[in-house]
């Protein structure tokens, strides 16, 4: 290995950042195409995304359990690009009500899906869509490429400007669970996938808790937590959007909806 290789190598070490559970750039990947993800909501507390999500409903966004905050100031921003400055397509709105999954442990993150209430009804056009839940809810089988975007870290340590994307394989629980048989237990509620480029790092870090997995072209997960981000041969796991999860939110909805 040339020493040019060995210290562009030991940078990037130095740069990703530790865990990622606890609200959550993407790692690797690329910024999208401005609007092509109109479903992603920003979930930010003094500008700053702390957490990704998708519009379901007119109001109500799917995310991660983890990311519920009790503070006031959390506004959540649809039809953005760059999330943390004002752009003319965005939609903000509060967050009127927390739906965490009853059912979610902290220390095993399973059932880590909560929904969020928006304090007004999200106007449809081409820059805010809904993302459609799974018609059908099989396992998604290893292998199967899967994309996911947010504004979380990048490799640069930082949070990115810009929405970004990357594309993802899912790999099989067992392999999965050997990966973090110490840490939690990996269990069919949960996804598993990593970079498909096994020398090019790409995964979700933190900032991306909550946002959409997409599985050939369905709605199939959402980013939840894993060891770091980036590292080689570590997948990161996602709650998978389950029968008992969808039932769950249109529940949620159908008993919470405005008259």
């Amino acid at each position: 290995m040339t020493s040019h290789l060995l210290a562009l190598l030991l940078s990037l070490i130095a740069v990703i950042p530790p865990q990622r559970y606890g609200c959550t750039d993407i790692i690797g990947g690329r910024v999208v195409r401005p609007h092509s993800w109109p479903y992603m909501a920003a979930i930010q507390r003094k500008n700053l995304t702390e957490c990704g999500g998708a519009l379901v409903e007119k109001q109500w966004v799917l995310t991660a359990a983890h990311c519920q905050s009790n503070k006031s100031e959390v506004r959540v921003v649809l039809g953005a690009h760059q999330a943390s400055i004002a752009e003319k397509e965005q939609q903000i709105f509060k967050v009127m009500h927390y739906f965490p999954n009853p059912q979610f442990d902290r220390s095993s993150k399973e059932n880590d899906i909560m929904l969020l209430k928006l304090n007004g009804i999200a106007k449809l056009n081409k820059f805010v869509q809904l993302l459609p839940l799974p018609d059908s809810c099989e396992d998604i089988e290893p292998g199967t490429m899967c994309k996911v975007a947010g504004w979380g870290v990048t490799s640069s340590g930082k949070p990115s400007k810009y929405l970004r994307k990357t594309t993802l394989k899912i790999v099989g629980r067992k392999s999965c669970q050997s990966k973090y048989v110490n840490y939690t237990k990996i269990t069919s509620n949960m996804l598993c996938a990593i970079g498909k480029n096994k020398f090019l790092k790409t995964d979700a870090c933190q900032g991306d808790s909550g946002g959409p997995l997409i599985c050939a072209g369905r709605y199939s997960g959402i980013v939840s937590f894993g060891k770091g981000c980036g590292r080689r041969d570590m997948p990161g796991v996602y709650t998978r959007l389950t029968e008992k999860y969808i039932d769950w939110i249109k529940k949620i909805i159908s008993l919470h909806r405005d008259p």
